[in-house]
């Protein structure tokens, strides 16, 4: 007998990194008329999860997503996060009596679907430039994180999660793949991932998308999932910029070119400079994702969050960033003592002149009068 779906929902991101900081504050102001809650966990287990400058959720509106299924009404809302990201979710409902082989159809659809870039990048342009007086150095970055949350409420059997996934083709779903018939193996290195808190709910976080199954429609596993993508695409952003800088930092020093407007600043003093800069930021950057999420004991939340950062790869990100982060401080410091050295040779230089001005006039003195 086929699953049917009879209550559910997508919830479809996009990720973007609009500029160095947004301040929430300002932004309540510039959105006032139609700006959400802050986000908060709803469930006894909220305590486990401690989000510092919590997000400030904004309505983008409705649109209609034209599939080859069908025509399906979204609603639009954003989260704006104080480290700079806007993260934009369309929440699509999945119609009554969907079966799992229809809603694996869908998820086909969804992930080779240009309109879900375009619906998603227009609304965050429009809502970038209401808030842009809250953004502090505004800059985008072309590279965004995407992901999709399939949020199962009621169907046949879901009273016992464990025993419902395997009824479905539940790597089918993660994947997105309609087509092939996937190997047991691939099947089951999904699945074996799952994780509970109660015996009535189950999520299996994977590294394109993630199946929530909540009975009692509780959204805080997929907000811990969006939290994440943001400091996912964050980790991303700064790893690129980080060797984009070091590649910027090789070809100047092998062009070894000087100022000679100022004898005491040369371009070994501007490139020092500019990359002790970067190297405070970055360090500011590991530090704000390390404090801004905490996670106390070891409840359901923390448990979501800790598999979500191993899909999502953390600690490479965050090893690929502080090698390069120590890559940099070790030529800033190279840099330094370069300036320091051509400014004691600059030194050595003026001294030998002013000596100079002073004798030779005295030696001439002394050669007149004798002769």
């Amino acid at each position: 007998m086929a699953v049917v779906i009879e209550k559910g929902s997508i919830l479809i991101h996009r990720v973007f990194d609009i500029g160095g900081e947004i301040t929430l504050g300002r932004v309540e102001q510039l959105l006032s008329s139609d700006s959400g809650p802050r986000l908060k966990f709803s469930t006894n287990t909220r305590k486990a999860v401690i989000i510092k400058d919590s997000p400030l959720k904004a309505e983008l509106g409705g649109e209609t997503l034209d599939l080859p299924s069908g025509k399906f009404p979204v609603r639009l809302f954003a989260r704006l996060w104080n480290y700079g990201v806007i993260s934009v979710t369309l929440e699509m409902a999945i119609p009554p009596a969907t079966s799992w082989e229809a809603l694996v159809k869908i998820a086909a659809e969804l992930e080779s679907s240009d309109q879900l870039d375009l619906i998603a990048a227009s609304r965050k342009d429009a809502l970038k430039k209401r808030i842009m007086p809250a953004v502090t150095n505004p800059a985008e970055w072309d590279i965004y994180e995407d992901y999709i949350t399939y949020i199962v409420e009621k169907a046949p059997g879901i009273e016992k999660p464990r025993e419902f996934i395997k009824k479905v083709d539940v790597a089918a779903l993660i994947l997105a793949e309609d087509k092939e018939r996937l190997s047991d193996e691939s099947r089951e290195f999904i699945t074996e991932s799952a994780i509970q808190y109660s015996s009535t709910d189950l999520a299996i976080i994977d590294w394109n998308s993630a199946l929530l199954i909540e009975p009692d429609g509780q959204r805080d596993v997929a907000d811990v999932i969006e939290f994440s993508l943001t400091h996912l695409l964050e980790f991303r952003y700064y790893d690129e910029m980080l060797g984009r800088k070091l590649d910027e930092l090789y070809d100047a020093m092998d062009q070894k070119r000087e100022s000679v407007a100022n004898i005491f600043k040369n371009f070994y003093a501007d490139i020092a400079e500019d990359s002790s800069h970067k190297y405070m930021e970055f360090s500011e950057f590991l530090g704000r994702v390390e404090n801004s999420l905490k996670t106390v004991g070891d409840p359901y939340l923390a448990v979501a969050f800790r598999a979500a950062s191993l899909e999502f790869h953390f600690d490479d990100w965050r090893k690929s960033i502080s090698r390069k982060m120590e890559t940099l401080a070790q030529i800033s410091q190279i840099l330094h003592g370069e300036v320091n050295t051509r400014r004691s040779h600059w030194l050595e230089i003026i001294i030998i002149i002013l000596i100079t001005i002073e004798v030779v006039p005295f030696l001439y003195g002394l050669a007149k009068n004798y002769f």
